[in-house]
């Protein structure tokens, strides 16, 4: 039995290279179809052997329908998860051959055609990232780039309705807009915006300079708030996460060269209160767990190494991850799973070493120090990725180049790969899952175009 493994993915063309003497090369040929292999959908697939007759052809499957034409099915691709397909073959010449092949058949709502969540003529989606709240409502922001402005979306389930948050105006206070991102109040569905505004810098209107701003919506309007009058450069980064143990107060993390992991949180309006949490840059996502301890990702200056740490808590409470900085740690994506697992994906850097696009497990123990890491390899080549967790599964979003893919752990604990289309270069996507009904949804750029699915 020859195994390839499709996981989802739409190659045209599958080949069985058999290691029996004797036996046949198979071309299995998928027929008029393209992208996901979605429930419900019927399948053509062709089997070929080049310079050979077939005498007899079987196939069979694990689950779903089968119609078999000779060389030939038709396949009624099961409910969601792994399905099996496999053929056998006798030719006019007495060669054999068989093999069996493996599909992802994703659910049809985690497939649908992508939508366009903002159809003006703009630019959009270049960033973006992907919320829902306990009732299912999507919440998503993202840049318009075009205006260089700051939107949010909101999704009843059928409609996306959208809203600025910032941008260039006319005395009213807004801004460039560079950078941002997303934390929502599960409950009332309450989104939470940390963003980076750029400005002019006096007495020199020439030279932009980057300014940490804070945005929220409150009886149907949105308010913004300076986090810090301070500017920096164009390196700043910014991540926000709400803080459970402190009826959901923001907090707010961001740093640049050279002055170390800032972290402040939200005490009233227009208040923050806070200062140095590390030595070192900001590398991730904050993540709060249900005890109101922060986990914060960040790299030190000293040696490289890319670490968690915690807060509240001593500086030495800290978990490495690697041992020196990877240039694929843009920054890191985190999720939580089950029992207290905190996971975290890197992204974002250039992919040029496989071992560098990996996937944490960080087990968290009391105390912190003793918490252990577990290290898994997601894929060699790796452009911007996103993790999510829900429906007890781990999902990734990731992007090559321009291809977009959905990835997910088989049974077995390898990654199946199912492809969700294409999305533009250079792109950040965002994955998030809908507790209502356990579906996983993407956000992306796609023919310059925000794009949900």
């Amino acid at each position: 039995m020859f195994t390839a493994g499709c996981a989802g993915e739409s190659k045209p063309t599958e080949v069985l290279r058999p290691n029996v003497p004797g036996a046949v090369v198979l071309l299995v040929e998928r027929e008029g179809g393209e992208g996901p292999y979605v429930e419900g959908s019927k399948e053509r697939f062709k089997v070929t052997a080049s310079g050979e007759d077939f005498k007899t052809v079987r196939w069979s499957s694990n689950a779903g329908a089968l119609e078999a034409n000779a060389e030939r099915v038709e396949w009624t691709l099961p409910s969601k998860g792994t399905a099996s397909l496999s053929v056998s073959v006798e030719t006019v010449s007495g060669k054999t051959g068989e093999g069996s092949f493996d599909f992802n058949v994703v659910a049809s709502a985690a497939v649908a055609p992508g939508t366009v969540v903002d159809p003006r003529p703009d630019v959009t989606g270049s960033t973006c990232k992907l919320a829902f709240d306990r009732a299912g409502k999507g919440h998503v922001i993202y840049l318009n780039d075009t205006h260089r402005s700051l939107w949010y979306a909101s999704w009843d389930g059928t409609v996306w309705k959208t809203e600025q948050i910032d941008g260039p105006g006319l005395n009213n206070g807004g801004s460039y807009v560079s950078n941002a991102t997303l934390a929502v109040d599960e409950v009332t569905g309450t989104p939470h915006v940390a963003y980076i505004r750029l400005s002019a810098a006096p007495p020199n209107p020439v030279i932009p300079y980057s300014r940490v701003a804070y945005a929220t919506k409150i009886n149907g309007s949105w308010i913004r708030e300076l986090v810090d009058p301070t500017g920096y450069g164009q390196n700043l980064r910014v991540s926000i996460a709400l803080n459970p143990a402190q009826a959901l107060q923001p907090s707010i993390a961001y740093s640049e060269s050279g002055i170390g992991v800032q972290l402040t949180t939200r005490t009233g309006v227009s208040t923050w209160a806070g200062g140095m949490a590390r030595v070192g840059t900001l590398m991730g996502d904050l993540s709060f767990d249900s005890s109101g301890t922060l986990y914060l990702p960040y790299v030190t200056n000293a040696n490289s190494e890319v670490s968690v740490g915690i807060k509240p808590g001593a500086d030495t409470d800290t978990i490495r991850l690697t041992s020196a900085y990877a240039d694929g740690h843009k920054w890191l994506s985190t999720a939580w799973g089950e029992n207290r697992h905190l996971l975290l994906l890197g992204s974002g850097g250039a992919p040029t070493d496989g071992s560098q696009f990996a996937f944490y497990d960080l087990a968290v123990a009391s105390p912190y120090t003793s918490s252990t890491v577990r290290f898994s390899q997601v894929d060699y080549k790796n452009h911007a990725s996103a993790v999510a967790y829900g429906a007890g599964k781990v999902f990734i979003v990731q992007r090559h180049d321009s291809t977009l893919e959905l990835l997910t752990p088989d049974a077995a604990g390898f990654w199946t790969y199912t492809q969700l289309g294409s999305a533009t270069a250079l792109s950040r996507p965002s994955v998030a899952v809908r507790p209502t009904d356990g579906t996983p949804h993407v956000c992306y750029q796609m023919d310059g175009k925000l794009n949900f699915q």
